[in-house]
C-alpha cells in the first residue's frame, strides 16, 4: 500500500514538474532547447500514468507496456535533441562572453586614451594659459622695489593686480574642465547653459541650446557622460568646423535623453575619418555606451555635421 502511495505521489510530482517547465516558455522566449526538455517532462509524467494504468484496469497491462515502450523512444529522442540544442546555447553563451570581454578591453582602452588626451589637455591649458601669467608675476614682484617713483610703482601694481585676477580666473577654468562644480550642485541643464555661456564671449559664432528638462537631476554618470559628449562636440566643431552656428536639442523621453547636435562648418566624409576631433568617436561612442546608449555622426564636405546620441537614464 505505501508504495502505492508512494508512486502516486511521484507522478504528482512529475506533474508539478511539467506545468512548471511549460509555464516557463514565455520567460525563455520559446526556446526550442527549453521546449523540447519540457515536453520530455511531459512525457515522462504520461510514461508513468501508463506505467500506473494496470493498478486500475489489469487487463490493459499489455497493451500499456508496448505503449510505454514507445514513450521511452519517444522520451529518449526528445532529450537527446534538447541537449543537443542546449549544447548550441553553451557554445554561444562562449562567444557571448568573448565578445564581452573583448568590449571591455576596448572600453578600458578608451577609457585609458580619453584620460592620457585629458592630462596632456589640461597640462597644455597649464603651461600656456597659467605659465606665462605666473612669469609676468614674477616679473611685476621683482620690479615692484627697483624704482622709487610712487607713479611707476603704482602702475605696476595695478598691472600685477590684473595679472593675478587673470590667473585666478584661469585656475577657475582648468578647475570648471575637470570637474565642473555647477554639473555637481545644479545639474545638466544648468552646466551646459554655463559652457554655452563661456562660449558666448566668441566673436561670430553663436549656440542655441533646447530642452525640456528643466531642474530634473539624474545619476552622476548619466550628466557627467552627456555634458562631456557636448563639451567635446562644441570643441571638436571649434577647433575643426569652422561654423558660424551651432545648434543643441536635449530632450528626456520615456527614461531616455535623446540630443541632437548640428553645426553649419565644411563637413567631412565619416567614412575617411577615424576619429573625429580630440576624444575621437570610439571615445565617446564607449563612453556612451557604458550608460547603455550610443552615438551617430553624419556630415557631408560643405554640409556642416550632425550627431545624435542618447544614453538611458
Amino acid at each position: 500500500m505505501l508504495s502505492i502511495i508512494s508512486e502516486y505521489v511521484s507522478l504528482a510530482l512529475q506533474v508539478a514538474a511539467a506545468i512548471i517547465a511549460i509555464s516557463l516558455f514565455k520567460r525563455t522566449k520559446f526556446n526550442v532547447s527549453w521546449i523540447l526538455i519540457s515536453s520530455g517532462f511531459l512525457l515522462m509524467t504520461l510514461s508513468r500514468v501508463f506505467e500506473l494504468w494496470p493498478t486500475i484496469e489489469p487487463e490493459s497491462e499489455e497493451q500499456m507496456v508496448v505503449i510505454q515502450r514507445w514513450l521511452d523512444f519517444v522520451i529518449s529522442l526528445v532529450l537527446l535533441i534538447g541537449v543537443f540544442y542546449i549544447r548550441k546555447i553553451f557554445l554561444f553563451m562562449r562567444r557571448l562572453d568573448q565578445i564581452r570581454r573583448e568590449t571591455e578591453k576596448r572600453v578600458l582602452s578608451a577609457v585609458i586614451r580619453t584620460e592620457e588626451q585629458e592630462r596632456q589637455r589640461f597640462a597644455k591649458e597649464l603651461h600656456d594659459g597659467l605659465g606665462p601669467l605666473l612669469s609676468v608675476i614674477k616679473m611685476l614682484v621683482s620690479g615692484l622695489g627697483e624704482k622709487e617713483d610712487a607713479e611707476v610703482n603704482a602702475k605696476i601694481k595695478q598691472n600685477l593686480r590684473q595679472a593675478v585676477d587673470e590667473a585666478i580666473a584661469n585656475v577657475r577654468n582648468v578647475s570648471a574642465n575637470i570637474s565642473p562644480h555647477i554639473l555637481n550642485n545644479f545639474g545638466l541643464k544648468d552646466s551646459i547653459e554655463a559652457f554655452i555661456k563661456r562660449m558666448g564671449q566668441m566673436e561670430n559664432f553663436n549656440i542655441y541650446f533646447t530642452t525640456n528638462l528643466g531642474n530634473q537631476r539624474f545619476s552622476y554618470n548619466v550628466e557627467v557622460i552627456m555634458y562631456r559628449v557636448i563639451c567635446e562636440l562644441i570643441n571638436n566643431t571649434l577647433k575643426h568646423a569652422a561654423a558660424s552656428k551651432v545648434t543643441i536639442d536635449l530632450q528626456l523621453e520615456d527614461h531616455v535623453l535623446y540630443l541632437e547636435y548640428t553645426d553649419n562648418g565644411v563637413g567631412f566624409d565619416v567614412s575617411s575619418v577615424g576619429h573625429y576631433g580630440g576624444m575621437g568617436m570610439d571615445n565617446m561612442r564607449y563612453r556612451l555606451q557604458s550608460g547603455n546608449g550610443d552615438i551617430e555622426i553624419f556630415s557631408e564636405h560643405g554640409k556642416g555635421m550632425r550627431a545624435n546620441a542618447y544614453i538611458r537614464v
